[in-house]
């Protein structure tokens, strides 16, 4: 394979290092304006896309290129869930499929029914907060917390029990996406895995003898004509979202504190207005959202992006953080600006993948954001030279701490 290559579009790049991260931002403008390269250095050879045009076509042909990635050896690394399927996993009927059934679940009945119960718990969080005295931690005690004390407790209903295993195999799943080719899971993961699995089979059963009007519920009952979720595919899709996939809006939370409390300026405006705060999340989610890859996708043929080839099952990355800093798109992209109003972000791809609930995601941010300047309008970095470290799986842009004041 290597030698139908250009070897001079290998560029030599620990995805997942923390140097890497460290220097993410500036890397990511980088590919923004270069044409897609290879990466050979961990596992499967890969292809990395990040100016918009060329990760608008990735996303967009599933034809071309497949979300359905091989399991096994070489590509350990890319099963996140551990033999679990998404629904974002998937290609074809089967996707529509599922898709369809899905989506009451994330209809804008649902979000309705959701959004005082996810501001009452939001205001509880931030009354925590003002307990704890002038000194917190905008991640950990608030970006952070926004999935399992407001979208599992809203949304699923889950006793504390329930929550701190959900929340224990969100802290360790990253350790999948750094599994080596050959090797096993760590124990930790697989410990994690099965606890979960075991709560997720336990709470559907419990659903099934007594309903109760929640997410959970919604997938149960969920009905296309005669089609329903099959007890494999409920499982599935019931174990990843509560499992895995709500953490991106704490990782997209962290990265908008940050953004926000690092440009005071825009923070007085918020204040003055807060009928600027959803153009604001919508470029703090430009420039600053939850990582720099999604779902990997396998070439189904040779073929080519960008003037780049791209042979047959080679592993294709996307990264929809880097199209967001494309400036054939986004002019300046760099710069923080409340008042852009970027259109078509990537923040939650595009395409037939686009993400499910990136209302939900864009609703809990925002609330999150219009409540905490609405409570501590002199709330500030602790520091305001602050430099962030980041943490999270191969991909992942996790905000490791936010030390801030109230006043």
């Amino acid at each position: 394979m290597l030698a139908d290559l250009d070897l001079n579009k290998v560029v030599e790049v620990d995805l997942g290092g923390s140097e890497f991260k460290q220097n993410a931002r500036s890397i990511l403008a980088e590919w923004a304006r270069r044409p897609p390269f290879y990466v050979l250095s961990s596992g499967p050879p890969q292809v990395v896309c990040g100016r918009y045009a060329d990760v608008h076509e990735v996303f967009s042909d599933p034809g071309r290129f497949s979300s359905d990635v091989p399991r096994g050896r070489g590509f350990e690394q890319f099963d996140k869930f551990m033999g679990v399927q998404f629904i974002t996993q998937m290609d074809g009927e089967r996707h529509a499929r599922i898709r369809r059934l899905l989506m009451p679940a994330f209809s804008s009945r649902s979000l309705r029914r959701l959004e005082s119960r996810i501001t009452e718990i939001i205001e509880g969080m931030l009354d925590a907060i003002e307990r704890g005295g002038n000194e917190f931690d905008g991640m950990r005690d608030y970006g952070a917390k926004l999935v399992v004390g407001a979208l599992l407790t809203a949304m699923a209903n889950l006793d504390e029990r329930q929550k701190e295993i959900f929340l224990a195999f969100h802290e360790v799943l990253p350790l999948t996406t750094y599994t080596r080719p050959g090797e096993k899971f760590a124990p930790e993961c697989v410990e994690a895995f099965e606890r979960a699995a075991q709560l997720v089979h336990a709470i559907i059963a419990q659903r099934r003898v007594k309903a109760r009007p929640d997410f959970i519920n919604d997938l149960i009952t969920a009905r296309d004509q005669d089609d329903k979720l099959t007890d494999r595919e409920l499982f599935d899709q019931i174990f990843t979202i509560c499992g895995a996939a709500l953490s991106a809006t704490s990782r997209a939370a962290g990265g908008a504190l940050y953004t926000l409390y690092s440009h005071p300026d825009a923070v007085a405006e918020l204040i003055a207005d807060p009928s600027l705060v959803p153009a604001a999340v919508e470029e703090c989610l430009r420039i600053a959202s939850n990582g720099y890859f999604t779902f990997p996708r396998v070439a189904t043929r040779d073929t080519e992006v960008g003037g780049t080839k791209i042979l047959k099952s080679m592993v294709v990355r996307p990264s929809p953080q880097a199209a967001n800093y494309d400036p054939e798109v986004f002019p300046d992209p760099m710069r923080f600006d409340i008042h852009r109003r970027p259109q078509r972000i990537m923040a939650f791809g595009t395409g037939p993948h686009h993400c499910i609930g990136n209302i939900l995601g864009r609703t809990t941010i925002t609330i999150a954001i219009r409540r905490m300047l609405a409570r501590f309008p002199q709330a500030r970095l602790a520091d305001p030279g602050f430099v962030p470290s980041y943490g999270g799986a191969v991909g992942e842009l996790r905000l490791n701490a936010l030390p801030m004041k109230i006043r």
